[in-house]
């Protein structure tokens, strides 16, 4: 498979039974085809993240802050309800990481 739309594909002519991937890939393919069902429990925890070069500080200012807004004025659960409640309820919003 070279993407996720082919692996919807193949599940949909039932050349595959299932696929594994993280959760918001998964949601993703739910919500393109309502036959599918997320089943089982999580295999993994797959946390993203987001890279930037800690030379350019005003984008990692800026992207900082944006977080943390999200995490703190009810952005997150607002995405997550939106994007991603074929998952379950909203987990809290996870901590911020940063590094130096």
């Amino acid at each position: 498979m070279v993407n996720w739309a082919d692996c919807l594909v193949a599940m949909q002519q039932r050349q595959i039974d299932a696929v594994s991937t993280d959760d918001s890939i998964l949601a993703g393919l739910v919500e393109e085809d309502p036959y599918l069902h997320i089943v089982g429990p999580d295999m993994a925890n797959q946390p993203y993240g987001i890279g930037i070069n800690l030379d350019n500080t005003g984008l990692v200012r800026f992207v900082n802050g944006t977080l943390e807004r999200i995490r703190t004025d009810g952005t997150w659960n607002t995405l997550y309800r939106k994007w991603l409640s074929v998952l379950g309820p909203a987990p809290v919003p996870p901590q911020p990481r940063y590094l130096d």
